[in-house]
């Protein structure tokens, strides 16, 4: 690319009264690294909030990391509707992108399609229910368009699975997905670039170590997502035993999800391994993903040999070259930290 560096935006969910998320300033920070300007816009549920700051930061790029609004993770896919109607470019995936990808039911529908492997499922509106196959149980039950887990239980038995609809649809105002529990090793692959051109990064597993108990259900639901760390407790890390051919397929999956789901720039695929066939099942796909420069997608590029500036700096490259822009900041190092391990 020729040109200079960029006036970017970085557009957050900021309610009142709470500090910045971390991410905020560690994106700030490695935009600015690469020579770009930032601003900070943080929306809570003003729409006209919204469009004004746009409309007055003079950004040549918006860097959404807007994943909600109006504490409804719902919304998200109107942020990035809002900016398409301002005409105002910015990173991440759009409008068709997030929608197609929010709805785990159209999700699962569209890879089935494509011929993804995906778990046995059934889907319950609140009055029918239709499935997918013969369904065992356990069940993973959540609702179909919700965020980081919410609303998200295992049932054993029918009487639970009533149960788990009816909050579903109480608290939730949504229709319901179950689907087959499938044990194994649970793994995560970011991938980055556009439709022509997605690369797939290394790896991540969640490990759940020795000490998570035999009673608890292996699965990530929010207490493994957002409880403290602690001795013992599940742990991102970096999987050096799995095969090449396990690798190849997965990759392959997170691919035709990307591109089937129309997404751009960078996105999140989560697997489990089946522990008894060692297939592969796509468990969800997740657009614009949390950018914590210790999450799955950064950890990933870092095994890569990408630091999380240079992790930064290629979204923008990606969506500076979409929307005709012209970007080269300061090419910031590559190298960092060996082997890391997170939560």
């Amino acid at each position: 690319m020729t040109g200079g560096p960029l006036r970017i935006a970085v557009l957050h969910y900021q309610p009142r009264g709470e500090p910045p998320d971390a991410v905020v300033g560690q994106v700030r920070a490695a935009l600015e690294s690469a020579g770009h300007t930032t601003l900070d816009i943080g929306v809570d549920e003003s729409v006209t909030d919204l469009v004004r700051q746009v409309a007055r930061s003079h950004a040549d790029l918006v860097f959404n990391i807007c994943e909600t609004f109006a504490e409804d993770y719902r919304l998200e896919v109107n942020v990035a509707a809002v900016l398409e109607l301002a005409r105002v470019p910015f990173t991440g995936s759009g409008t068709a992108g997030l929608l197609l990808a929010q709805d785990k039911i159209l999700t699962k529908q569209l890879l089935q399609f494509h011929g993804v492997l995906t778990p046995r499922f059934a889907t319950f509106d609140g009055e029918s229910f239709q499935t997918n196959g013969d369904l065992k149980f356990p069940l993973v039950v959540k609702p179909a368009r919700s965020d980081a887990s919410m609303g998200l239980g295992v049932e054993k038995d029918l009487e639970g699975l009533a149960r788990r609809v009816r909050k579903i649809r109480e608290e939730y105002d949504d229709d319901a997905l179950a689907e087959e529990f499938i044990e194994g090793r649970e793994i995560y692959v970011g991938v980055l670039g556009d439709h022509a051109r997605p690369e797939v990064l290394p790896v991540v597993e969640l490990d759940f170590g020795k000490r998570w108990s035999r009673k608890r259900m292996k699965i990530a639901n929010r207490e493994v997502k957002f409880a403290p760390e602690t001795e013992g407790s599940p742990r991102l890390v970096l999987p050096k035993d799995l095969s090449d051919e396990l690798r190849g397929r997965v990759e392959r999956a997170a691919v035709t999800a990307f591109r089937a789901l129309k997404l751009r720039d960078y996105a999140r695929i989560d697997f489990r391994v089946s522990s008894q066939t060692n297939e592969p099942y796509l468990l969800e796909v997740n657009p614009n993903p949390y950018l914590e420069a210790q999450c799955e997608v950064a950890l990933g590029a870092r095994e890569r040999g990408m630091s999380y500036e240079a992790l930064v700096r290629q979204i923008v490259e990606v969506a500076a070259r979409r929307n005709g822009l012209a970007s080269r900041g300061r090419a910031p190092s590559t190298s960092g930290p060996g082997h890391v391990t997170a939560h």
